[in-house]
């Protein structure tokens, strides 16, 4: 680790908790302050180089969780979170209630010079991590406290990122950081097996400029891949499309020259030799930076779509098996719509993600262990057996959603509190045992109450 990650940062612009309800971020419980921040860390080859990245502060007191958001493909060194692209819509969902939120912009985008080392598993996971230490240190220097949760998403390139810091932390880092939980959606887990198949399908490809995109970033992160990138693409294109990948450009114009088959581009030899040689060099280089074939510690929801042609859901479902088949005990790939195409599908996968996030996240009041966020609620008897009884200390009417939760995030189970007169009975069906949490979702933000079940 650097002995200082932050380098310098700027307030870009700031929300309140009314401008964000406006603005769409319906359950926003805070203003925010969004900063661009530069930040030390290291290039693909481990020495040392600057990035830059987007930091959503909540405008609260409280104790915060971290959270980082990973970004889908960028080809436009401008086109990043810190210069309040698109997805910065990410932060200000997470910061408008109450995760210090992280968006790192990856090496060679923003302000961090030379090529992006595009779907490079290492520098994604260095690259983000680094930004978590720059927050970390922001939030000391402003005395902003942090609980020591840490959540984990991304989109497309950003799954492939998310999964990658979450492996990278737990594998190097896991007694610097803890997963809480982590949420890769719609990413290319897969990239030497499942998503390859665009290296050699000859049928028309929603996007062709990402096969190009990983042939330059490759040839970068390792020197001797080939010699020339007449080695590996034909002509016109090896004249066409260097000049494409400067940062100067989006995707619309590497498509604009790119044939609909994205093989077509290859030169003759490669797409046969790639499909009958196990150990292709190419292969190999993809092999290093598939994501999928380890054993998570904390819980992970991948969410995909099952009509997207870009990141193909096979990736999700393939490495939900190699996890499980490794030992892991709670991990998930979930659909957030058949129907849906990629683009389609980003807005349900996170914000489905974000409200798994909310069930596991501590209330505001608590800086370690997750209690009732006010004294009035209380929960009784405690330990228990399968029968609760909840107290408000004020005389309160109405029906409230709960949920039942193992202490590891899992959901047991969910009905409809009946308060009258301030108190309430509740039957639990008998499928938890141990320490579980019950959030109860009130007029005022959820209420989480934490009960022993015997």
């Amino acid at each position: 680790m650097l002995a200082q990650v932050l380098l310098e940062d700027s307030l870009l612009l700031t929300y309140t908790t009314e401008e964000l309800i406006d603005w769409g971020v319906g359950d926003a419980t805070n203003g925010i302050e969004i900063h661009r921040v530069r930040y030390a860390t290291v290039d693909p080859f481990g020495q040392p180089t600057v990035a830059s990245g987007a930091l959503v502060l909540p405008v609260a007191t409280c104790s915060f969780p971290l959270a980082a958001y990973m970004h889908g493909t960028i080809l436009g060194r401008e086109d990043v979170p810190s210069r309040l692209s698109s997805e910065i819509v990410v932060g200000y969902f997470l910061g408008g209630t109450g995760y210090v939120t992280v968006l790192p912009d990856y090496l060679g985008l923003g302000d961090s010079p030379g090529p992006h080392p595009y779907i490079h598993a290492r520098s994604e996971a260095t690259a983000s991590i680094d930004m978590l230490r720059a927050a970390r240190e922001f939030c000391q220097a402003r005395e902003v406290d942090l609980s020591g949760q840490l959540f984990l998403v991304g989109y497309s390139q950003g799954g492939h990122a998310c999964m990658a810091t979450h492996r990278m932390i737990e594998a190097e880092f896991d007694d610097e950081f803890t997963v809480t939980a982590s949420a890769p959606c719609s990413g290319p887990y897969d990239v030497s097996g499942v998503q390859a198949q665009v290296m050699v399908d000859t049928v028309p490809y929603p996007a062709p400029y990402y096969l190009p995109y990983i042939l330059f970033s490759y040839g970068y992160v390792y020197p001797g891949l080939y010699n020339d990138i007449t080695e590996v693409i034909e002509e016109p294109w090896a004249t066409l499309l260097p000049p494409l990948f400067q940062g100067n450009n989006g995707s619309g114009a590497v498509d604009a020259v790119m044939p609909d088959v994205p093989s077509v581009i290859l030169v003759d030899s490669m797409p046969e030799a790639f499909a009958t040689d196990p150990d292709h060099y190419f292969r190999v280089a993809l092999r290093d930076n598939d994501v999928f074939d380890w054993t998570p510690q904390a819980p992970v929801r991948m969410v995909y779509c099952e009509s997207d042609s870009h990141v193909f859901y096979q990736n999700s479902v393939v490495c939900r098996d190699a996890m499980l088949a490794n030992g892991a005990i709670n991990v998930q790939a979930v659909s957030a719509g058949a129907a849906f195409d990629h683009g389609d599908c980003a807005f349900p996968a996170l914000l489905g993600s974000k409200n798994w996030f909310d069930t596991m996240k501590w209330p505001c009041a608590l800086t370690s262990v997750p209690e009732a966020p006010v004294t009035t609620w209380g929960i009784a008897p405690n330990p228990a057996r399968g029968h609760v009884r909840i107290t408000v200390n004020e005389q309160v009417d109405g029906l409230m959603p709960w949920r039942l939760y193992l202490a590891d995030g899992r959901e047991l189970e969910q009905g409809i509190l009946s308060l009258q007169g301030g108190t309430a009975e509740v039957t639990f069906a008998g499928t938890g045992r141990g320490p579980c949490f019950m959030s109860i979702r009130t007029g005022n933000g959820p209420v989480v109450l934490r009960v022993m079940l015997e």
